[in-house]
């Protein structure tokens, strides 16, 4: 498959159904926080999750597949593949993670939006372990971008 095919493919309104009831199993709400499904009950968040990481199509297309309940699917898979469970999983859980409403009811921004300044002392660590050596006795080497 080419980037292209793995991008675009859609989820039609069966699948979608079908990805929402194996999304309500792994993530059934509760504690103040939506389902699954709630928050994205059209895909649109498990698009994003796909463009981003077209690697997890497949396993998600695969259990669309199956035939039967999504818990029994999901425990067999568990059971007889445990890393396409993680996957198939990991995919569900990121695109409800990246969700806006999960994130500000979790009281999290977003990664891009906190800022992460450097703590007091925190660049000295680095050089307590002689990691950093090399590059310091190397010294200083750059191209200077003025004239």
């Amino acid at each position: 498959m080419n980037n292209i095919e793995i991008t675009t493919r859609a989820l039609n309104s069966i699948q979608q159904k079908k990805l929402n009831e194996f999304a309500d199993v792994l993530i059934p709400g509760g504690a103040g926080l939506p389902s699954a499904s709630e928050v994205d009950p059209d895909g649109n968040w498990m698009e994003r999750t796909l463009k981003v990481r077209p690697d997890l199509k497949d396993i998600l297309f695969a259990c669309l597949e199956k035939a039967g309940e999504p818990e029994k699917i999901l425990d067999n898979l568990k059971k007889e593949d445990p890393e396409e469970f993680d996957r198939f999983a990991f995919a569900i859980s990121g695109a409800y993670l990246m969700n806006t409403r999960v994130r500000i009811i979790l009281g999290y921004p977003g990664a891009a939006t906190m800022p992460n300044p450097i703590l007091p002392g925190e660049a000295e660590s680095y050089l307590d372990d002689g990691i950093l050596d090399a590059v310091i006795n190397r010294g200083t080497i750059y191209r200077s971008v003025t004239n």
